[in-house]
């Protein structure tokens, strides 16, 4: 038996020559890609090449699943991660378009085996009725790039990328694109999430920081509806942003920024846009009572074709609490409990003034808006910062009123949120206590670990109305009362359950189902398996969701994982 890197090659009897090719092994044997006895796949051979670093030429190869021979080669030829080479075939069943295989190549662009190894994956496949699609993976350190051209009748585009770096000067580039285009755009997609999403976006920009607290970053911005013709380019425009903040001392800091933008949109030509704000915040202990005040000016100027918008405003906000807290256990990583009761009252006056209001006028005959909040909370978090698990509950109660004669908009609100070992939530949401026809929630939660037997669930939408009173609450005061994060009433939930029925396999299924509806938008269940020492890895993936007709498959089959 000898072993190469990753390769184990076995025989009765081996003849080793020592060539300028590298080592040639004469003799009937079998190479495996791992050190186990029972490699679940190996290739026969009758003569091989062992090539630094970790090449490996067979010749007669036949390939084995255990004991069974499956599939002859007269030559094959493994090459390392690092190296040139072929990868792992994909076949998969997808829905109305059928059958779909394909295979790649790897290229390596260069440095160390690992995260710094940068590469690019070039795959190439086909559907059976007509059309392919082509793929392309970019990873460097700093990049991570996909991009796929899908066509069968009609084309698709999906383009993920990201990325960021700073050099020794300490200016920074960072860029993102999320985009599914063209007329089959959301029907190529097997999974239901990037299908659903209503926008693609892409944004570029290079910011540098000063010594001084000054950042400033350049770049330029775009957004279209999502699954829109690949011609078009929606709204596109550079950006400018200039920041400041510093710490005035006494815990006072102060922070201020202006942004501008110009935005080319289809059909409407130019727009412009400026926002301007300043913050001055201060938090003080009074014996056990922490205040904390903020005040904030901002102003804001929209100019289009067909007219202009400004605004200019003011606010401020005082909080008093009396933050209590325990210490559970004596040992080096303790239980540690904190509970905050807290008021918060803050007002809110703007000059507003209207799209068609081209003349210029005083002040004065402008539009006034004012608003009014006030909300108490109480806060509990319980938590081990060794450990690294915490536990969170923050409920409100209060209201905004719009205008000082106008009868006020009241919420109860929650915020709840766990991270451990065993348990993982994510919950917020806000109800008017006079009807429910105002209310909206969002929440995640994850029981068991990951790697074990675990069950998700997840549940968001809202009623007819969103109270918008909680939104403000967290929210610049500066900023006006946002409209509803969800453009429809509706509510949806998801639930998953992973199963690891041993060390090697694990599966997952999972649905998620539109309640109003009362229609399933999407169900998926996925097989996978992993040799116990990393040769060789397999994943199943059979589903079916909204927008796709029929059930799609998929099996793929990784050689180096």
């Amino acid at each position: 038996m000898i072993r190469v890197d990753r390769y184990r090659l076995s025989s009765e009897r081996l003849v080793l020559t020592r060539t300028a090719r590298g080592v040639e092994v004469e003799g009937e044997g079998r190479v495996a890609f791992c050190p186990c006895a029972r490699a679940p796949i190996s290739f026969g051979f009758k003569r091989a090449i062992v090539a630094p670093p970790t090449d490996l030429f067979v010749q007669g190869a036949t390939f084995r699943i255990g004991d069974v021979p499956v599939l002859y080669s007269p030559v094959l030829w493994l090459r390392s991660p690092d190296r040139l080479g072929l990868t792992a075939p994909r076949i998969a069943w997808r829905a109305e378009d059928g059958l779909f295989a394909g295979s790649g190549v790897h290229v390596p662009l260069g440095g160390r085996r690992g995260p710094t190894l940068s590469s690019v994956d070039l795959f190439l496949g086909g559907y059976l009725q007509g059309g392919g699609a082509v793929e392309t993976r970019l990873v460097t350190p700093a990049s991570t790039t996909f991009v796929r051209f899908d066509h069968l009748r009609d084309s698709a585009l999906d383009v993920d990328s990201r990325g960021s770096s700073t050099n020794r000067l300490g200016v920074s580039g960072a860029f993102r694109v999320d985009a599914v285009r063209g007329a089959r755009g959301r029907r190529a997609s097997i999974e239901l999430e990037p299908a659903a999403r209503r926008f693609d976006s892409a944004r570029a920009s290079v910011s540098a920081a000063s010594e001084a607290g000054v950042v400033g970053a350049f770049g330029a911005e775009a957004t279209l509806d999502r699954g829109t013709d690949l011609a078009r380019w929606g709204a596109l425009g550079p950006v400018l942003e200039l920041g400041y903040g510093t710490a005035l001392g006494h815990g006072a800091s102060v922070d201020a920024a202006v942004g501008a933008a110009t935005l080319r949109r289809e059909g409407e030509g130019l727009s412009s846009r400026v926002v301007e704000h300043a913050r001055l915040r201060s938090a003080h202990a009074l014996g056990p009572v922490a205040l904390d005040f903020t005040t904030e000016e901002a102003a804001e100027l929209d100019s289009r074709s067909r007219g202009s918008a400004g605004e200019l405003a003011g606010a401020g906000r005082l909080g008093i609490g009396l933050p209590l807290e325990r210490r559970f256990g004596a040992g080096p990583d303790p239980w540690l409990h904190r509970l905050e009761p807290r008021v918060v009252a803050g007002a809110r006056l703007a000059r507003l003034r209207s799209e068609n209001e081209l003349e210029p006028r005083d002040l004065d005959e402008l539009t006034r808006e004012r608003a009014l909040l006030g909300y108490a909370s109480l806060r509990s978090e319980l938590g081990r910062y060794g450990a690294r698990e915490a536990f969170e509950l923050d409920l409100r109660a209060g209201g905004l009123t719009p205008e000082p004669d106008t009868r006020a908009t009241l919420a109860l609100g929650a915020l709840g949120a766990a991270d451990s070992e065993w348990l993982g939530l994510g919950a917020d949401g806000a109800i008017d206590p006079e009807g429910p026809e105002s209310a909206t929630a969002a929440a995640r939660l994850r029981v068991g670990r990951a790697d074990q037997l675990h069950a998700g669930l997840r549940a968001e939408g809202r009623a007819e109305s969103e109270p918008l009173a909680p939104r403000v609450w967290s929210a610049p005061l500066w900023s006006r009362p946002a409209r509803s994060v969800l453009d429809r009433p509706g509510w949806s939930l998801g639930a998953s359950l992973g199963v690891p029925w041993f060390r090697e396999l694990a599966s997952e299924v999972g649905a998620e189902y539109d309640v109003n509806r009362e229609r399933l938008l999407a169900w998926r269940t996925a097989l996978g398996y992993r040799h116990p020492c990393g040769c060789i890895a397999a994943l199943g993936r059979v589903g079916q969701r909204l927008g796709r007709d029929g059930v799609d498959a998929e099996v793929t089959l990784d050689l180096m994982p």
